[in-house]
């Protein structure tokens, strides 16, 4: 590998580069269908009436999602306007989506004021399943990406699944799903095992 540091001699590459795993990939000219999208998330000052305490909690229609943080709430909700791209600045844009549906299951929660917030980036496939497995070339070019905001929760199993692939043993569960190129053979999956 070159780098802009010289070049690096290696027996094997993994690529877990979250939102900028397209790039990397394309540096080893292997495609790799992840698209950046920003995701924010904002935290209510104290709430006049607390409220008690409750689980993270998720409206699967919506993506609405919110849960105690302190005296007030954490807000998220998956904006359906948000366009591709590296932006990662936070901004109040997305609270119009997020009281509309506040609005259908969640009504106490429409207009309440957001002091504070944060902005990631997510790693989205075309299917919203991660990308797991080896290249065809280069042999030894391995990947882990696309996990759309999942990739900490499944790390562990990732981990393993990836350390497995590199040692060519068998492994826990079949990767083969989880392929780079099955958007190429049309068995492309929709987003399982994630609540």
């Amino acid at each position: 590998m070159r780098t802009n540091q010289g070049r690096v001699r290696t027996d094997a590459v993994i690529c877990a580069a979250g939102a900028w795993s397209q790039r990397i990939g394309g540096m080893a000219g292997v495609l790799l269908p992840v698209v950046p999208v920003r995701r924010q998330i904002g935290f209510t000052g104290p709430l006049v009436e607390p409220m008690p305490t409750v689980p993270f909690t998720l409206d699967l229609a919506s993506t609405l999602y919110f849960h105690n943080a302190g005296d007030g709430l954490l807000l998220g909700i998956s904006d359906p306007s948000q366009s591709p791209g590296f932006e990662r600045e936070f901004s109040h844009e997305w609270l119009a989506a997020f009281d509309e549906a506040a609005a259908v299951v969640a009504p106490s929660l429409v207009g309440l004021k957001v002091e504070a917030g944060w902005a990631g980036l997510y790693e989205n496939t075309p299917d919203h399943n991660a990308l797991i497995g080896r290249a065809h070339a280069p042999r030894n070019f391995l990947y882990a990406t696309g996990f759309s905001g999942h990739g900490f929760l499944q790390a562990p199993a990732v981990g393993e699944l990836i350390t497995d692939l590199l040692l060519e043993r068998d492994s826990f569960m079949d990767p083969h799903p989880f392929r780079a190129d099955r958007f190429r053979d049309a068995e492309a999956l929709t987003e399982v095992h994630i609540i």
